[in-house]
């Protein structure tokens, strides 16, 4: 039986490089997935950058002014050449948002003044505004995400999530801390995923709850981070050695006696001192217990570098 559990002093180099590679190309992604957040969502009230006000309009809708309505008296007022065209949108979409009025009147501004970005081809996070589907559909009343859309990215959203959250996790368990402490943090990032989905869906009834979304997203990102950051500090930093200076004697050799049994040492007590016997069958002796953990490190250490 095992007389301690595994930490990242005991795994070699290169299960460090690969721990350490997943957790850098997790992090990266991550901050890709936070900037794909702040665009697909940002200046949906009209504002530069991203609020809670915009979580609420995506996921509640907003029922006093179109999308398209909110930009243009917003962020992106200053691209219109004409301030007048401000007024001909506005009033095309408060009489109903007609197509024979988008030819005539609407598209030969948003032509001139916006499809430089609204185009698929060149932001397709941005609405599409080089068609008519693609402008009625931001110069209509919002009601927010739909239910299946809410299913389709809840699905993706656990099963992918769930993954990278284990994998970190199981990382993280190899750190040398309160275990109670361990225990809390590894378990963190999955509730707040799943209060996070669970908020999407009452936003859709409750805007107050988006304060919830953010929260949400925010302790998973941060409870995620500080494993990432935790693991890479004490794979590669933190060198804890696992048999404590302060020990009782008898706990400090039993210690060894773990980890070269592990190695494939076999460790005898003797009267005066101990016999170690390597893989081959080759002994020495051992008198002092100061000596034993001294052989006990530098075994464990070549061990670490040979593979």
């Amino acid at each position: 039986m095992p007389l301690r559990y595994r930490r990242f002093y005991d795994i070699s180099v290169s299960e460090r490089i690969l721990n350490s590679a997943f957790l850098l190309t997790i992090g990266i992604g991550y901050a890709f997935a936070l900037a794909n957040l702040y665009y697909t969502h940002q200046a949906r009230d009209g504002r530069r950058g991203l609020s809670v006000q915009d979580v609420m309009i995506a996921y509640h809708g907003s029922t006093h002014r179109t999308r398209l309505e909110v930009a243009i008296n917003g962020i992106m007022e200053p691209n219109l050449k004409y301030k007048s065209d401000k007024e001909v949108i506005v009033k095309w979409i408060h009489s109903g948002a007609g197509e024979a009025e988008y030819h005539a009147l609407i598209a030969p501004i948003l032509n001139r003044d916006c499809v430089v970005c609204h185009t698929p081809a060149i932001n397709p996070n941005l609405p599409d505004l080089t068609r008519y589907a693609g402008v009625s559909e931001v110069a209509a009343k919002s009601s927010g995400a739909t239910l299946p859309a809410l299913i389709r990215v809840s699905h993706i959203h656990l099963f992918g999530i769930a993954f990278i959250l284990y994998f970190i996790g199981r990382i993280f368990i190899l750190a040398e801390m309160n275990v109670t402490v361990k225990r809390i943090t590894v378990a963190i990032p999955f509730v707040a995923m799943l209060l996070d989905v669970a908020a999407w869906y009452i936003t859709k009834s409750i805007p107050g709850f988006a304060y919830v979304v953010v929260a949400a997203g925010a302790l998973m990102g941060i409870s995620m981070g500080a494993q990432i950051l935790v693991s890479l500090y004490q794979m590669w930093f933190h060198r804890v050695h696992p048999i404590p200076a302060g020990a009782p004697a008898g706990t400090r050799a039993r210690a060894c006696c773990g980890i070269l049994a592990e190695l494939g040492y076999e460790l005898t007590e003797l009267p005066d001192g101990w016999e170690l016997r390597d893989p081959d069958g080759a002994r020495c002796r051992l008198g002092t217990l100061e000596e034993l953990e001294t052989v006990c490190s530098g075994l464990e250490l070549k061990h670490q570098q040979s593979y």
